[in-house]
């Protein structure tokens, strides 16, 4: 079985179990629920790296490494 990773909450699916899919840049995104889509549709580039991988961490902000 091949999966696919949620970009936006990173759980592993199987794409023809996919609650919904997006498109972006020519590649085709699979989401396990309507509201990952919903995010992801709002601002892909938060949830793919540079290479436009997904599953990226999310960039820390300059303030955050200053909390312990």
């Amino acid at each position: 079985m091949t999966t696919a990773k949620d970009p936006v909450c990173g759980m592993e699916i199987d794409p023809k179990d996919a609650a919904a899919t997006s498109d972006y840049e020519g590649i085709t995104y699979y989401f396990c629920a309507i509201g990952c889509k919903e995010r992801f549709d709002a601002e892909p580039a938060k949830f793919l790296g540079a290479a436009g991988e997904a599953g990226a961490p999310e960039p820390r902000k300059w303030w955050q490494f200053w909390r312990r």
